[in-house]
């Protein structure tokens, strides 16, 4: 489904995002250096089902959050097979508003259900001790 411009284009009119563009120039996001997340070994992960990745912490995420560009035709949301909102929830992100990222990522999504399949985390053991701070 197409992606709704106009709706983007209202969400990035809000003040607060107007202002976390004015707090950095888009060479100096540019420039932020890329946050690697952290693995863990391939010699552990060789024995059991774990996540490879070990996820960021807050500050790691902000300081990722900060490398986006906020651009008035996100091609991040048209590239996504389920055109997932990624400046709206990563913007929340740079301010430190996890819970407010987090209810943007919960929005109905306008694609195919095969496309959603496709992006979704199938169950598996270790879902079951995901804890949420």
């Amino acid at each position: 489904m197409p992606v709704n411009y106009e709706e983007l284009k209202k969400d990035r009119a809000e003040e607060w995002r107007d202002q976390l563009r004015k707090s950095k120039g888009a060479k100096d996001r540019s420039n932020i250096e890329r946050v690697n997340m952290p693995e863990n070994p391939p010699l552990e992960r060789n024995k059991n089902f774990f996540e490879v990745n070990q996820g960021l912490s807050e500050e790691q995420a902000v300081l990722e959050a900060a490398r986006c560009l906020d651009c008035p035709t996100p091609t991040c949301i048209s590239g996504c097979p389920v055109n997932i909102n990624i400046p709206g929830f990563i913007k929340y992100i740079e301010t430190g508003d996890f819970l407010k990222s987090a209810e943007v990522l919960r929005r109905p999504m306008l694609c195919r259900p095969s496309a959603a399949g496709f992006v979704r985390r199938k169950p598996s053991v270790k879902s079951s001790v995901f804890t949420i701070k």
